[in-house]
């Protein structure tokens, strides 16, 4: 009996690390998050509601001809005033996603590129549903105020933005997850690997 207590610690312990994320559908109809990027590269990353789900519209150019396939994940926190990239911590993870998962509800909540594939080339317009994603202030996989960050390949942080809410319009977007991908180069796709501590309620990444 003295034995049971640990026994019951440690399967609490892996179903904490085994969590998944919850496929969500309470994202507020008008509301728009963007994150534009106006140095090193061009272009935005926004967000919007359709039918309580996250349509990701990625429109970015500018990307360097060498050191791609690039990654793109949203980050734990916002830049800083100084601009730094390195002051994003890592990647939001609120779920304890595994960065070696290969399901998308057990990566990482942030880690875009991971799951709608990596920018193949110097510019890419993209979109598609992230149905784990929440523009719902109340909720766990919120992502509003965090920041989106483009890696090299290697990890390096090119550059990066902050999420911030846009003028409220009444949503037209429609739920058309095809996605049109730019000129692609050579490169296997990459996930980082390992999970960070937790970081403003968010687990993340440091790479």
């Amino acid at each position: 009996m003295m034995y049971l207590a640990p026994k019951i610690a440690a399967l609490s312990l892996l179903a904490i690390v085994n969590a998944i994320a919850p496929v969500v559908s309470d994202s507020p109809t008008d509301v728009t998050y963007e994150a534009t990027f106006k140095k090193t590269i061009l272009g935005s990353v926004a967000f919007s509601s359709t039918n309580g789900s996250v349509l990701v519209e990625v429109d970015l150019s500018g990307l360097p001809e060498t050191g791609g396939p690039f990654l793109y994940h949203i980050h734990a926190l916002p830049v800083p005033a100084n601009g730094s990239c390195l002051g994003t911590a890592g990647h939001f993870n609120p779920f304890l996603g595994s960065a070696n998962a290969t399901i998308w509800d057990e990566m990482e909540l942030g880690d875009l590129s991971g799951k709608h594939g990596e920018i193949t080339g110097t510019s890419i317009l993209t979109s598609y549903i992230d149905p784990y994603l929440s523009l719902n202030p109340d909720s766990k996989s919120y992502f509003g105020g965090l920041s989106v960050v483009v890696h090299y390949h290697n990890t390096t942080r090119l550059a990066c933005a902050n999420i911030t809410e846009e003028a409220t319009s009444s949503s037209s977007s429609s739920a058309n997850s095809t996605t049109v991908s730019s000129s692609s180069t050579n490169g296997a796709a990459y996930i980082g690997a390992g999970v960070a501590p937790l970081v403003a309620g968010a687990v993340a990444l440091i790479i």
